[in-house]
């Protein structure tokens, strides 16, 4: 009893501990954690922070048609330079034609954000007289690395290049020219930019007679340290631009999502799970305390986790810990119910606990394993706001399994040892001798709910067909199209009703509604409006209709065209990512279970990711950069609900020994585990409800596509996972 009380006590005060250290830091030698509000940085559509527009220099003789091309790869450099930086949920797009616009998040002094993004001009390599040996037209990538770089074996920092054919020409004989030069204090080649040395490698005499002849010769930094090596590498990636790029304008920006659209966040997820934590206690009585004294820890150590690593949280970073926290109740849901049949069937307390966490242990291995797959890929091959929900996700799925399998068995130990055996205080009933399994039969049924299935993908797929032929039903925004933006200066504070107003007007007066009208300019009084295109007359009657309400001194700053800040890069990383996620996913289903199994739970992935779809065309809800996050939700989520019910077929057809009719063995399984899959999404829709219900505008056309989601994600797994698997298997097949 006493060993019981104090282990009990012991995970209160570990919950009090993770608590007080993220809001109010923690420092133990080396272990330095700032507190929450330093230790997060909180995204642009967020907080806000500061933009700054680049112009081209143009060189004379360039063609219209090479300033495009040299404006988008700009675009995708400036991008990486972000992402390297860590600022990887930063707006990068094309303004007009020969300007770009970088919006930094959390950085609220402009002049600060131009020196962490150093200077971005042509870089050079230079001889020691100051004769160009190449530029950046000749180099297609630097990297920082670490290892050997000498016959010493040596490991040190270095920088590789990659070198064009006429690079690696210009390189040779610029090295082999340095190599010859008498003096000891002439063998360099500068590396220069805005006239400023950065670097002075040495070429060692051994090159006299030949030069450096590779396309990936590397730059030694003699014992510089990783962040030098990484930043040098970075500096000359910036300048493989065909021209320079300068200062045009400096200027802060608000939340794209508008004014206190944090604070509705936050609040609708608090409010969100404490409904989860009630749901819990409801309907599983005592473990369902336990179930949120494990969530609690939960949140506990995630906060802990990003106030030390300092990530980037954004609106689809706090999708993914929406679905961290559904997956960490459901990994709870299923233990529960576990226990609670093995209660019924007149088990000991002990045992019970002992069986059900043996039981689920599987289902909740899997589909962490699964979830953990596709967070890996999209880590690895995503870029933008694809990391943030990446980060999270992978996060939050490794702590649930840790917190979620460990601690409420610890205390479900605990209450057993203090001889609290109450049936009902754990939600459960002994089964009468003559009680008989009333199944559901889902297979008979699958003609049904695969033709409603059908019929709710149907929009979707012909969307998504219509895409290669230049046709789209889609509602597509600016991050995806480009648009218009507009800057007026208004003379007043633009408040989050200033904003609302403004883009009420501008709506009537265009026909279009903005994708955002945010703060911006140092002194707060500028609204900056970003829509989807509309032509010239438009916008003069927008502008004519806001000055009519705020008087004459209402200014037009500037009006143009805008590129989609969802560049190439994005969308293809995103596909790449998803579509390798997807395989990876197939692989490890069909080595867990069998071929069939896998192709059926990718076609339910499939199935859920048509239907959000169908509700962007019929809804006509605006698409923008945030659709990608709402996707990678639904996969995670999918994939996790439907390998759950896998799980249990599994297991009750390896106790028929596979005797047993499959269809029969489904319909028994996807009944057994109806309870877990209403339960789980009822609470991964809370918070998101909750965000539909308190979110601003634009967090709800964001919340609305995942909830609708989270709904067909629970009906595929239990309407259509199982019988799919039957109808695929036939009468064939083993199951592993």
């Amino acid at each position: 009893m006493k060993r019981s009380v104090l282990t009990i006590g012991a995970v209160v005060i570990l919950i009090a501990l993770f608590l007080f250290s993220s809001f109010f830091g923690l420092s133990l030698g080396a272990i330095d954690v700032p507190p929450l509000d330093e230790g997060i940085t909180l995204g642009l559509d967020l907080v806000g922070g500061s933009e700054i527009t680049y112009e081209a220099v143009v060189p004379e003789g360039m063609t219209a048609e090479e300033l495009a091309t040299g404006m988008e790869t700009a675009q995708t450099m400036l991008r990486q330079r972000l992402n390297t930086l860590g600022y990887t949920e930063a707006n990068v797009y094309l303004y007009g034609s020969n300007r770009i616009v970088l919006e930094i998040p959390n950085v609220e002094d402009p002049e600060e954000a131009v020196q962490m993004l150093g200077t971005t001009a042509i870089i050079e390599f230079r001889d020691c007289d100051g004769n160009v040996i190449l530029d950046g037209k000749q180099i297609e990538s630097a990297t920082a690395a670490y290892g050997p770089v000498s016959e010493t074996g040596v490991s040190e920092y270095f920088v590789q290049l990659k070198l064009t054919e006429e690079g690696r020409a210009l390189f040779k004989e610029g090295t082999k020219n340095a190599a010859n030069q008498k003096s000891e204090d002439r063998r360099y080649v500068a590396i220069v930019m805005d006239d400023d040395i950065i670097s002075t490698p040495l070429v060692d005499v051994q090159y006299a007679s030949t030069g450096i002849d590779t396309d990936t010769p590397i730059i030694q930094l003699g014992g510089s340290d990783g962040e030098s090596a990484q930043y040098l590498a970075s500096i000359i990636s910036a300048g493989r631009l065909p021209f320079e790029l300068r200062e045009a304008k400096l200027q802060a920006v608000g939340a794209s999502l508008g004014e206190k659209s944090l604070e509705t966040a936050i609040l609708a997820g608090v409010i969100g799970i404490l409904l989860v934590m009630i749901f819990m206690i409801v309907v599983y009585r005592l473990p369902g305390i336990v179930a949120c004294i494990a969530l609690l820890l939960y949140m506990a150590m995630f906060l802990f986790i990003m106030t030390a690593t300092g990530i980037n949280l954004t609106l689809p970073g706090i999708a993914g810990i929406i679905l961290t926290i559904g997956m960490a109740v459901d990994a709870n849901v299923v233990i529960y119910e576990r226990i609670r049949e093995e209660l019924s069937f007149g088990k000991t307390m002990r045992s019970a606990v002992d069986l059900g966490f043996k039981r689920a242990f599987t289902a909740i291995l899997d589909s962490n394993i699964t979830t953990i797959i596709a967070a890996g890929v999209l880590l690895w091959q995503g870029t933008g706001t694809i990391l943030g929900f990446a980060k999270t996700l992978l996060i939050g799925v490794i702590l649930s399994m840790i917190c979620m399998l460990i601690v409420p068995r610890l205390i479900l130990k605990c209450f057993a040892e203090m001889r609290i055996n109450k049936l009902s205080l754990y939600g459960a009933k002994l089964r009468t001798a003559n009680e008989e399994e009333k199944n559901i039969p889902f297979v008979g049924k699958f003609k049904i709910t695969g033709l409603i299935s059908i019929v709710l993908c149907i929009v979707g797929l012909v969307s998504i067909i219509a895409l290669p032929f230049g046709k789209s039903f889609f509602n597509l925004d600016l991050d995806f199209v480009g648009g218009v933006t507009m800057e007026y200066e208004l003379g007043v504070d633009v408040t989050r009703d200033v904003s609302d107003d403004i883009a009420d007007i501008v709506a009537e007066a265009t026909g279009v509604r903005p994708s955002s009208v945010t703060k911006s300019g140092n002194g707060g009084t500028m609204a900056t409006i970003k829509m989807t295109e509309v032509d010239s007359e438009s916008r003069d009657k927008a502008f004519e209709a806001v000055k009519a309400k705020y008087g004459d001194k209402v200014e037009l700053i500037s009006s143009d065209h805008v590129s989609a800040s969802v560049g190439k890069d994005i969308t293809r990383a995103a596909f790449v990512a998803s579509s390798l996620a997807a395989l990876l996913i197939l692989i490890y289903i069909s080595i867990r279970f069998e071929l069939r199994s896998g192709l059926a739970a990718v076609i339910c992935l499939i199935h859920d990711l048509l239907v959000m779809l169908s509700l962007y065309v019929v809804f006509q809800i605006s698409m923008n950069m945030n659709f990608i996050a709402a996707a990678l939700t639904i996969i995670g989520y999918s994939i996790n609900a439907t390998i759950v019910v896998f799980d249990r077929i599994r297991e009750n057809y390896k106790k028929t020994g596979g005797n047993e009719e499959f269809s029969r063995v489904v319909d028994r399984s996807v009944t057994q585990t109806m309870r877990r899959s209403i339960g789980t999404t009822v609470t991964t829709l809370l918070p998101i409800i909750l965000l539909v219900i308190l979110g601003v505008s634009s967090i709800r056309n964001f919340a609305v596509p995942i909830m609708v989601g989270v709904l067909a994600g629970g009906y595929s797994s239990t309407c259509i996972a199982g019988p799919l698997w039957c109808k695929l298997k036939g009468k064939k097949g083993k199951v592993r």
